[in-house]
């Protein structure tokens, strides 16, 4: 191996072995890693300040590297780790630390990621659990002091996460109940939930910052673009082709709704639907055949290779968690964990419920069940980010970008469609309906991010385009103020496979299979890499 490539291994692993030491969440959650067990780190300015030093040494280091010196696979770690920094030093730079107060949900999500490993191993969840709420008040009372002027949009949602705290707490108390009992559990889960309290008494002190803080800008929102989804386009020509892709959309839908009659909006049509479906199984044993059917299907016809000694369980969410998960979810294994193990959870709430008019009214939340098996299990998310967790490259395990693991499942989706895996007459009308959400989601993004679109705005778009209630609507848009790029990247991404496989499939004569196994298997990372490193 030449001296460049020894040299950029070296930076490589050198940034994510600090990354992993100096993020405990990170390295439990992302990684799979032990190293992490029962650890918060911290979220303080000082911490802010360190991992803002070290991006800039590393930036630095690889700046002065010739790319022409690097593998095709290593310049595909090049592009994404530069990714990495250069989004997440815009965001210190913006201070975003001061602006978020994203303590108790870093702190919640590690307590329910434990409280789902728990599920498989008990004693080290519990252990962990109260190693993390015996650090949770020190951890909160220091990150307070780093927010300054809380943007209003993501106050609101802490407001939100701190209020659905307490039945997270519970969940946690449940559990530990159930499994290992000790005297200062009820103690420990107190202390959390006064801190979290105190926490979000702090904040709401502190002066407001500007409305519309959260928006990046347009130079740095088209830098994403360019940097994070692989796309040369502007973010003119980004509007131009949602414009196009929604009125193509919209012209499909209205063709697909109109074998059900004059006049029926897709919302009428899926809603008469669910309502007309009386499962005639368990609800779990349900999930567990369309999971395997599915499965079966997709070897079948040969359109994509199944990963070997991968495990996926389908199991009913546990009493403690039934408030925490939505109707079905999905948990990926870690990158470097050992067992492969994907959960594909089933929340059953009609067993919380009395009346058999109450069970079914339950039960029919869960329709659409094959779209939501292709999507979770296989082909998509387990089957997608399994395969990219073998890759011969460690670290580019680590690397996740939401146009390719959101495209990939959207064309899982299409792939139901077109290899008429399910045959349902409203499946074409729920797809094309998802889709144009998709479409619509692109121009949301974009505007909010560029200050186009007021956060009253973005929310009365959504309603008037797609029929959306105000809450649905604005539990949306608060995601988007908080990831620019990537609400955009779901429709783009499927665009993109759509693109490669008019090149490869239609262009060139491969098979579908070959098609699909040839972009899982370069990892989670934009398709324009992997068609500019990987063809040929």
């Amino acid at each position: 191996m030449s001296k460049t490539k020894l040299r950029f291994e070296g930076l490589l692993s050198a940034y994510f072995e600090r990354l992993i030491e100096d993020e405990p969440v990170f390295a439990t959650i992302s990684a799979g890693l032990s190293s992490g067990d029962g650890k918060l780190g911290t979220l303080s300015a000082r911490f802010q300040d360190k991992r803002e030093r070290d991006r800039r040494k590393v930036l630095a280091a690889l700046e002065q590297m010739s790319p022409l010196g690097l593998s095709n696979e290593q310049q595909i770690d090049r592009l994404a780790l530069r990714s990495k920094l250069q989004r997440e030093r815009e965001d210190y730079a913006r201070g975003r630390h001061a602006l978020e107060p994203n303590a108790p949900e870093h702190l919640l999500g590690i307590l329910f990621h434990e409280l789902r490993r728990g599920q498989d191993q008990p004693k080290r969840a519990a252990a962990n659990l109260r190693s993390l709420l015996k650090q949770a008040p020190e951890f909160l009372a220091e990150a307070a002091e780093t927010v300054l002027h809380p943007e209003r949009v993501w106050l609101r949602v802490m407001e939100q996460t701190v209020g659905g705290g307490d039945v997270l707490l519970q969940g946690v108390a449940g559990f530990l109940a159930e499994t290992y009992p000790r005297p200062g559990d009820a103690g420990a889960i107190a202390d959390t939930s006064r801190a979290l309290d105190r926490y979000q008494a702090h904040v709401q002190t502190l002066p407001l910052a500007a409305p519309g803080s959260f928006a990046i800008g347009g130079l740095c929102l088209e830098r994403r673009v360019r940097d994070e989804l692989g796309l040369d386009y502007t973010l003119g020509q980004i509007e131009a082709l949602a414009l196009g892709e929604a009125q193509r959309i919209g012209g499909l839908l209205k063709v697909a709704c109109a074998r059900f009659g004059r006049n029926r909006s897709p919302e009428q049509i899926i809603s008469e639907a669910r309502m007309a479906w009386r499962p005639e199984r368990p609800l779990l044993e349900i999930y567990q055949r369309e999971t395997q059917r599915i499965s079966h299907a997709f070897r079948a016809a040969e359109a994509v290779t199944f990963p070997l000694g991968d495990e996926l369980q389908v199991r009913p969410v546990p009493e403690f968690l039934r408030a925490l998960i939505p109707t079905a979810a999905y948990t990926q294994p870690g990158a470097f964990t050992r067992e492969q193990l994907g959960v594909f959870w089933v929340n059953d709430l009609s067993v919380t419920r009395r009346t058999d008019a109450e069970k079914l009214s339950e039960l029919q939340q869960h329709f659409g069940i094959p779209l939501t098996c292709a999507h979770e299990a296989y082909p998509g998310h387990h089957l997608q980010f399994v395969t990219a967790n073998r890759h011969p490259r460690k670290w580019r395990r680590l690397f996740a970008h939401a146009v390719f693991y959101e495209g990939w499942t959207l064309w899982c989706e299409q792939m139901m469609a077109d290899l008429k895996i399910d045959r349902s007459p409203w499946l074409p009308v729920q797809q094309l309906h998802d889709a144009l959400w998709r479409c619509h989601r692109i121009l949301v993004d974009a505007r909010l991010q560029t200050r186009r679109y007021t956060y009253g705005q973005a929310v009365r778009h959504l309603q008037k385009q797609l029929g959306f209630t105000r809450a649905r609507a604005e539990a949306d848009v608060n995601w988007y103020t908080a990831q620019p790029g990537v609400p955009m990247s779901y429709w783009l991404g499927r665009l993109e496979n759509e693109r490669l496989r008019q090149r490869l499939i239609i262009g060139r004569g491969w098979s579908l299979k070959r098609f699909n196994d040839w972009l899982l298997s370069f990892g989670t990372v934009p398709q324009a890499w992997i068609e500019k490193y990987g063809l040929d």
